[in-house]
C-alpha cells in the first residue's frame, strides 16, 4: 500500500469513528431534551407537549446535520495535523478519540442513571 492510500483509509476511519461518537452524543442531547420536553406535561396538555417535542427535535437535527458534516471536516483536519506534531500520530489520535468516547460514556451514564459512574482502576487490570 503506498502512503496515500494509507492516509486516505486512515482519514475515513477517523471521519467514521468522529461520526459515531457525533452520532452519540446527538442521541445525548435528545435524551436530554426529551427528558425537559416530557417535564412539560405538568403545565401543558400532552398533545401539545408532543408537538412542542417534535418541533424541538426536527429543529435539532435540521442543523446538527450540517454542523456534523463541518465539525467532522474540521476535527479530522485538526488531529491530523496535530498528530503531525507527535511522535506517535495515530495512536495519539485514536487515544483522544478513545477519550471523546469515554467521556460520552459517562454523559450517558449520568443522563440515564443520574448519578456519575464509579470507576475503580483496578477493574480494568
Amino acid at each position: 500500500m503506498s502512503t496515500s492510500s494509507k492516509q486516505t483509509l486512515i482519514h475515513r476511519f477517523l471521519g467514521f469513528y468522529f461520526r459515531l461518537i457525533c452520532i452519540l452524543a446527538v442521541d445525548l442531547i435528545v435524551t436530554t431534551i426529551n427528558g425537559r420536553v416530557l417535564g412539560l406535561t405538568s403545565m401543558y396538555e400532552k398533545p401539545i407537549v408532543t408537538l412542542i417535542g417534535m418541533a424541538v427535535i426536527l429543529l435539532l437535527f435540521f442543523f446538527l446535520f450540517s454542523i456534523i458534516d463541518r465539525l467532522t471536516k474540521i476535527v479530522l483536519k485538526m488531529t491530523v495535523e496535530m498528530g503531525n506534531l507527535l511522535v506517535f500520530r495515530k495512536t495519539a489520535v485514536f487515544l483522544i478519540l478513545c477519550g471523546i468516547s469515554f467521556g460520552i460514556y459517562m454523559l450517558y451514564y449520568h443522563t440515564w442513571f443520574g448519578v456519575w459512574p464509579k470507576i475503580k482502576l483496578g477493574s480494568f487490570i
